[in-house]
């Protein structure tokens, strides 16, 4: 089952813009947070990343309600359906197929999952070190820098999985991005 005729209402549209712009913003301004505190490149990355935690936080509270779209009931990448699907359509894509899954369900619920995922713990650990105050040499400061650092590489990782799959698409004939950017029927 595909759900390429599904209409995103308002609410999910604004959501997906706000994770896009707030979590790349503060991936783009994250070396500018290297001069600790004081500067305006921390001040900039520190409060772009604190608004990509509250639009990650009212992802995930959505997630638990009732939301058509958004809800994560039936959408967990620990599943084993999840798993066969995920490679079910790993086949479909080496026949050089497009797999045709509802979005929260295969490659594309795991790819969805895995972003979402990486979004929260960049946005968890971030606010911890927002918490714990730049300048504070401790050892647990250190601790979570570094656990911060690693999902730095991860946000790439998810960003041409998910635009690689939009792209791929797109060219197959399926412009799935429109769905997420149409603004005049809802």
């Amino acid at each position: 089952m595909s759900d390429e005729k599904t209409i995103y209402p308002t609410y999910a549209k604004v959501i997906h813009l706000g994770l896009a712009f707030f979590g790349i913003a503060a991936f783009l301004t994250g070396e500018l947070a290297e001069d600790g505190g004081a500067s305006l490149g921390y001040l900039l990355h520190s409060y772009l990343g604190l608004s990509l935690a509250s639009i990650v936080l009212i992802r995930i509270l959505i997630g638990f309600t009732s939301s058509q779209i958004l809800s994560f009931k039936g959408w967990s990448p620990f599943s084993k359906q999840q798993w066969k699907f995920a490679i079910e359509d790993l086949y479909t894509l080496i026949s050089l197929k497009i797999p045709e899954r509802d979005s929260h369900q295969g490659l594309a619920g795991l790819t969805h999952a895995f972003g979402l995922s990486v979004f929260l713990w960049m946005s968890f650990t971030g606010t911890a070190l927002f918490i714990l105050g730049p300048g504070v040499e401790s050892d647990v400061y250190e601790l979570v820098e570094e656990i911060h650092e690693v999902g730095e590489s991860l946000i790439p990782l998810f960003l041409a999985l998910h635009l690689g799959a939009v792209l791929l698409h797109t060219v197959c004939g399926k412009a799935i991005w429109k769905r997420m950017f149409n603004f005049k029927s809802n």
